[in-house]
């Protein structure tokens, strides 16, 4: 029997690089131009930050050690799936409600160690240019403003 619910909740990591530009995840199933801010969903009975911590260090291998939080956003973004509803663990989802974190990374690129079976790559990208590489429809549109809440700085000099 399927559980239907509307929205898998979920969480995303902004991480900014000592030159404020952004990381972002090329997912094994997009292709190699398109890009993601990393997250996922909660697993279980997890917190959001629980949740977080773990999406960062499953896909791109960095410890909370690495990560400097500057801060989160309590209201998410939700949105439905266009065609296809998403099915974990017997629960029909028709779209998701993410989370957003912000975050600071305080290590070296070194110590990044991709999840071979879900990332492809990843990219430091300055707020100027992520239009040029998310997915989604509207996807930085629907991000400005949890973007800017976490890091009102980058706001200087951009032209998005």
């Amino acid at each position: 029997m399927i559980d239907k619910k509307l929205f898998r909740k979920g969480v995303s990591a902004l991480i900014i690089n000592n030159k404020n530009e952004f990381l972002l995840v090329n997912l094994e199933s997009f292709e190699t131009h398109f890009f993601a801010i990393p997250g996922g969903g909660l697993e279980g009975e997890e917190t959001l930050e629980e949740s977080v911590y773990r999406e960062i260090e499953e896909e791109l291998g960095i410890g909370k050690q690495f990560l400097e939080l500057i801060g989160f956003c309590n209201k998410p973004i939700q949105f439905k799936f266009k065609t296809k509803k998403l099915n974990r663990d017997g629960v029909e989802y028709d779209g998701s409600e993410r989370y957003f974190f912000g975050f600071k990374f305080i290590g070296e690129d070194s110590q990044i160690k991709l999840s071979e079976s879900e990332i492809r790559s990843y990219k430091w990208v300055s707020y100027n240019y992520l239009k040029d590489y998310l997915l989604f429809d509207n996807q930085l549109e629907e991000t400005k403003e949890k973007i800017l809440g976490l890091f009102p700085f980058v706001r200087k000099n951009s032209i998005v």
